[in-house]
């Protein structure tokens, strides 16, 4: 695994795309896991919702 970029609590936003149609506004970094060699995944949890979404490092910049 790469050293990640991001760290856990550190506020991000997701790059828009075709691949990621998340709502805007700000998320929160939860984890960081493995992805077999290519980029970090990182668990991320939008302030307004209940539950976490997945997405890989590529996709995020910070907040």
């Amino acid at each position: 695994m790469s050293t990640p970029l991001f760290s856990i609590g550190q506020s991000v936003s997701v790059a828009v795309s075709k691949r990621y149609r998340y709502p805007e506004g700000p998320y929160r970094v939860t984890g960081a896991m493995p992805n077999g060699g290519g980029p970090t995944l990182y668990r991320i949890k939008g302030d307004l919702e209940k539950f976490e979404r997945v997405i890989d490092e590529m996709h995020l910049a910070a907040a």
